[in-house]
């Protein structure tokens, strides 16, 4: 599967096949808590029926989830998680499988 993505700031994904994106995020966060989950999180994000805007901001919210918990700031991290579980409960396709990884991550950085 190939598709654009233009995202600006620290992670950018110019006209790159969404496999080299992901391989690129986790060679990025390779060492982060939860990489696979937040991978697979930006897959299902990334492949998602989104207009352009949404599918930009979910894909900086799972990268900055990424870099809070490489500080580590689960707080942080925590927050960004609710905020997209939030942005993505209306969205048609992505919602559940979103969800369900959203949902394995949360409790793992406690209360």
């Amino acid at each position: 599967m190939t598709e654009n993505f233009t995202f600006h700031g620290q992670t950018t994904f110019i006209n790159r096949p969404v496999d080299t994106v992901i391989r690129d995020f986790q060679n990025t966060h390779g060492s982060v808590p939860h990489e696979e989950d937040l991978a697979a999180l930006l897959r299902a994000v990334l492949a998602a029926p989104l207009n352009e805007a949404d599918r930009e901001q979910a894909a900086r919210t799972v990268v900055q989830v990424a870099d809070d918990l490489a500080v580590p700031d689960p707080d942080a991290a925590r927050n960004r998680l609710a905020a997209l579980r939030a942005t993505l409960t209306g969205a048609a396709g992505i919602a559940q499988p979103a969800l369900d990884i959203i949902s394995r991550i949360l409790p793992l950085l406690g209360p």
